[in-house]
């Protein structure tokens, strides 16, 4: 038994946020959405990389109303224009250049005329990589809603970022995001969808991360016994989810869905298998 292997997926483990009451919703604003107002209304007095995407028939922008204020959208036609976005909004990130498989990003902006502002960027690619084939579903109908799923996927990210003081790139916080963004486009939450999403097989109880499958993203730094144990901790957690919310269907209705992301949040993956 190699006891070390263990512990990194015990610390990993144990990520969940605190939290000691909910605040009243929707929180007000932060300050530089009313700038974003402006620009959007009359891109003419943005500043000039902003006009230039504004104006890009490449790009469509808008306030999304969310529980935790307002934020600028960015959704991005084709991968080219997603990849000079991001580079404009966030420059040095990706170095050696943004993953395939990545297509959204919650963005606190380093551009120097929006110091600290913060913006959802998407891009028009189908949900985790996958075709609508995969999901059986016409592929328009499939791109469709994987902008929401992207969408409310990163408005849970802003809603931690504002109510919990953070977000890290965790499995955790893909299961609260993923799950808000199933909630807004299907109206229920599956672990078999879930587990489809995070790339894990179904040739064995346990299963195993695909070959660039989108957990693999999360547990990078973990060894294989850690990340084993961590697939097999998250498999068990989606399980009790859809149990969870299918006994407390309450929970996933829209007003509800503050309360549910931070059960989610603060519990854990072990507190979630025991919902």
């Amino acid at each position: 038994m190699h006891v070390m292997d263990y512990t990194p997926s015990r610390e990993y483990l144990a990520h969940r946020y605190e939290l000691d009451a909910l605040p009243d919703f929707p929180l007000a604003d932060e300050p530089f959405v009313h700038e974003w107002k402006i620009w959007l209304d009359n891109p003419n007095e943005s500043p000039s990389d902003v006009k230039d995407i504004l104006s890009d028939n490449a790009t469509a922008s808008w306030l999304e109303k969310t529980f935790a204020g307002k934020i600028p959208v960015i959704y991005t036609k084709s991968r080219t224009s997603f990849e000079r976005v991001h580079s404009v909004l966030y420059p040095g990130g990706f170095e050696a250049g943004i993953p395939m498989s990545v297509n959204a990003f919650t963005i606190k902006t380093k551009h120097q005329a929006l110091p600290g502002h913060r913006i959802i960027l998407l891009n028009h690619s189908g949900y985790s990589a996958l075709s609508g084939k995969e999901l059986r579903m016409e592929e328009e109908m499939w791109l469709e809603q994987s902008m929401t799923l992207r969408l409310y996927h990163e408005i849970c990210h802003y809603f931690s970022l504002r109510v919990l003081g953070g977000m890290r790139n965790h499995a955790l916080d893909e299961i609260a995001a993923d799950c808000l963004g199933q909630l807004a486009a299907f109206g229920v939450f599956r672990a078999s969808l879930q587990r489809l999403f995070f790339g894990i097989s179904h040739d064995a109880e346990r299963g195993k991360i695909l070959p660039g499958g989108r957990l693999s993203f999360y547990v990078k730094t973990l060894s294989d016994a850690s990340v084993d144990m961590v697939v097999e901790e998250t498999l068990s957690a989606l399980s009790s989810l859809e149990n969870y919310l299918s006994r407390n269907p309450d929970m996933t209705l829209e007003p509800n869905r503050p309360l549910l992301v931070t059960k989610l949040l603060t519990a854990g993956i072990s507190g979630i298998r025991g919902l």
